[in-house]
């Protein structure tokens, strides 16, 4: 008799779906994002639990954690932006006042003080999201790949696929492209893979490399 994991898998894909609406929806969207990351949690925990592998669990868990960041990132650039806006970075012109050794009062030519560009400081932070995405999709890739080889699904690989490749892209934008289609092989992975899974042998290795 094979493991029973119809429940996390209806969890999973519910999850996997509010997930990708929540991007989509304006005000809630994080709110929606974040239970569907939580719903996906769940169920990857409760398969892990039952199949005696907690790759996918502890990979996504990763990710999820680095999502985080994300969201962090977002709130850094929009109060940097608010501050540029608000005259940061602009040129002025100040007076200097000298006293001579006679006790002389003179007033020093104006001369030019520069803020900080908020253009480097922008752009530092979104190399700094970039990074993050990148670190985001790496343990995307993890998870699918370890559910792949725990359901056989082959969506699962696809989805693994799609974000190997938003990884490596994301540095010129595509990449944000292809880990939204990485997530959509994520729902179809779910909607696919079997209600019942093979009990493995015990001595299989936990940890086995995902190419």
């Amino acid at each position: 008799m094979g493991i029973d994991v119809s429940s996390e898998k209806n969890l999973g894909v519910w999850g996997s779906i509010i997930g990708l609406v929540g991007a989509f929806v304006p005000y809630l969207g994080s709110v929606l994002a974040l239970v569907g990351f939580i719903l996906v949690l769940v169920a990857l925990k409760g398969i892990g639990d039952k199949v005696k592998d907690d790759r996918p669990f502890k990979y996504y868990l990763l990710a999820f954690i680095s999502a985080i960041g994300v969201v962090v990132i977002f709130a850094i650039v929009v109060f940097t932006s608010l501050f540029a806006f608000s005259g940061f970075g602009v040129i002025e012109e100040t007076h200097s006042l000298v006293t001579t050794p006679e006790g002389e009062t003179v007033v020093m030519p104006p001369h030019e003080v520069q803020h900080s560009s908020p253009t480097f400081v922008i752009a530092g932070v979104f190399l700094f999201f970039l990074v993050v995405m990148i670190v985001v999709a790496y343990f995307e890739m993890k998870t699918w790949g370890a559910m792949y080889e725990i359901t056989g699904t082959k969506e699962f690989r696809d989805a693994s696929t799609w974000y190997k490749w938003g990884a490596i892209t994301a540095i010129i934008l595509v990449g944000f492209l292809l880990m939204f289609i990485g997530r959509i092989f994520v729902i179809l992975g779910f909607s696919n893979m079997p209600k019942e899974l093979e009990e493995k042998p015990s001595d299989m290795p936990m940890d086995s490399p995902i190419v």
